[in-house]
């Protein structure tokens, strides 16, 4: 059956703005940063309800995939400048960037995947949000631009960790030293989206990416996320791991249904145990 949960404010102190809308559609939960009126730069407010949104996903045993995205033209223009503009000490500025890497942390941390529906815009951090996520699809004509030495800084949501691992050392210098925006076609050739599709399609297809993954075992995707994060493992801790995984789920009930399913020709129906 599915079940629809209207769009609402996650956090307890939101504003009418609600700067973060949170959704479910059958197992998956749609997170919607909304602040279309600045491209959905990231205030404080914002970037807690990001938190907050991914955690209330994670928790909640019916959600299977997250998606993440902006409302409006952009998936996300970065930092909120004047926000960051009132930030008057050392501790303050350092303690809202550590913020803004809790939603890094918390997209790794999630046993669930989150996919990036990057419908405009990502720049600065929202660049770095973007490939954070597991699986990122960008419309047609969005660019990606690592804009920090723009207005004299460096990139930070885990900017560092994450791009030149996706797209190599060179590459990632070139676009973080000169700013130099990058199309969504050029980022698919280079493997560090999934894929680009024309706008009015792009929802639909991430959908459809989302439901599908949701049809498949929990505990098994579950597993396979983890194991793909395992960027530094050496093989054998990589061996280890995947024995030890492989003979947990061998005694699942989900994995006693795939095979029933395979054996009577039909599709199977996981229950996440």
């Amino acid at each position: 059956m599915c079940v629809i949960i209207e769009e609402e404010c996650f956090m307890d102190n939101c504003t009418d703005d609600k700067a973060v809308l949170y959704s479910e559609t059958g197992n998956v939960a749609t997170i919607t940063m909304n602040r279309p009126q600045s491209l959905n730069s990231m205030s404080l407010e914002l970037v807690d309800g990001v938190i907050a949104a991914i955690r209330r996903g994670e928790n909640n045993p019916d959600v299977r995939v997250m998606i993440l995205t902006g409302a409006g033209r952009a998936f996300s223009a970065g930092g909120d400048l004047p926000s960051l503009d009132t930030l008057n000490s050392l501790a303050e500025r350092k303690a809202f960037i550590s913020q803004v890497g809790g939603m890094v942390k918390a997209i790794s941390a999630a046993t669930k995947p989150i996919i990036a529906m990057v419908n405009g815009v990502a720049a600065g951090a929202g660049f770095n949000l973007a490939i954070a996520c597991d699986l990122v699809y960008a419309a047609e004509g969005v660019k990606f631009i690592q804009s920090f030495v723009n207005v004299g800084l460096s990139p930070d949501c885990g900017g560092f960790f994450y791009l030149a691992r996706c797209i190599g050392q060179a590459r990632a210098k070139e676009l973080m030293l000169t700013a130099k925006p990058l199309s969504a076609e050029r980022a698919r050739e280079w493997g560090l989206i999934n894929d680009v599709l024309p706008a009015e399609q792009l929802e639909e297809k991430v959908r459809q990416v989302a439901d599908l993954i949701a049809s498949k075992a929990p505990l098994a995707v579950m597993k396979a996320k983890e194991g793909i994060g395992m960027y530094g493992a050496s093989l054998e801790e990589t061996l280890n791991f995947e024995a030890e995984t492989s003979s947990v789920l061998l005694d699942t009930d989900d994995f006693r249904e795939g095979v029933a399913a395979f054996k009577e020709k039909r599709q199977p129906v996981f229950q996440g145990r």
